[in-house]
């Protein structure tokens, strides 16, 4: 199911993806993939999580903090509406995607690992490309809108992406990012998923500021979690109490507790979710969420 994506010349295939979507105007080097996903001839497999034990697609369809997530990024673009297609650039298994599809949006996933872009495509994702940014030679004014959710921290060069997806935007277009908060919350975790750094609001404003952006919306999120974290996380690996991620470890984090804690912990994530879809901004949270327009 997961052999590399070789082009095909199945004909039907190529005229169902250009009924929707000119795939020279798109990127210059795209070419239909095997699994109804698109690709470029000289793609390599980007390997994401492909050493790590932890079943992340079966965690996703069960855990409150992918759920949540979710729900705070469908009541944000609900309020910022993008006019056209959404690219979300390092999709992963489609989570975002599917969830965005759901409240009628159109979605074109970005993911350069195989085996991610093809769980996408086999869970509804309408349109994957498997591939990387500089790979696909987008042209000029080709990304409409660019989501970018939980991906900016992995970046070494970040301010240099931002940019570059700014080149490749519209005046108009809107920008949708979420990252992890606050560098005093650096955990095993952060080492184990691979971040270069977390941020504060102000710090990652200032990056899109730079890069020709005018912020629309920024606000902690993932309130209700940040003394859980510092608690069960942070303190712990300052201590080295907490050295490794196991799949058991990680499944317990992204499922609720049960009894009060657990109805508390739901009821604040709910009332959150209506701050965000009522714009409202929090100071303190365990996330960033910011909303930028190309200037």
């Amino acid at each position: 199911m997961y052999d590399k994506l070789k082009p095909l010349n199945n004909i039907c295939q190529l005229i169902l993806a250009q009924s929707v979507f000119d795939l020279k105007a798109i990127g210059k080097n795209l070419v239909q993939g095997q699994h109804g996903i698109l690709t470029t001839p000289a793609h390599q497999d980007f390997e994401f999580t492909y050493k790590d034990s932890t079943n992340w697609l079966a965690i996703e369809e069960t855990s409150f903090w992918y759920q949540h997530r979710n729900r705070c990024f469908s009541a944000i673009l609900d309020r910022f509406k993008p006019s056209g297609p959404l690219f979300e650039i390092g999709s992963g298994n489609g989570s975002v995607a599917l969830a965005l599809q759901s409240i009628g949006l159109q979605v074109i996933a970005v993911e350069p690992t195989v085996r991610m872009a093809v769980a996408s495509r086999e869970r509804g994702v309408n349109y994957v490309i498997c591939a990387k940014i500089e790979e696909i030679g987008f042209c000029d004014g080709a990304l409409a809108n660019v989501g970018l959710f939980d991906v900016l921290e992995h970046i070494d060069d970040d301010v240099g992406l931002i940019k570059r997806l700014r080149e490749l935007m519209p005046s108009g277009g809107y920008f949708y990012c979420a990252v992890p908060a606050w560098k005093l919350l650096w955990s095993s975790e952060d080492d184990a998923a691979a971040h270069c750094r977390r941020y504060s609001l102000p710090q990652l404003s200032r990056i899109f500021e730079t890069a020709g952006f005018r912020i629309e919306y920024a606000t902690y999120f993932f309130a209700p979690l940040l003394l859980p974290i510092l608690l069960l996380r942070t303190i712990p690996s300052a201590l080295r109490l907490r050295t490794s991620r196991t799949a058991d470890l990680s499944k317990k984090e992204h499922t609720l507790p049960k009894g009060l804690m657990g109805y508390f912990l739901r009821v604040l994530l709910e009332r959150e979710v209506q701050h965000v879809r009522q714009g409202k901004r929090k100071w303190i949270g365990a996330s960033c969420l910011l909303v930028a327009r190309a200037c």
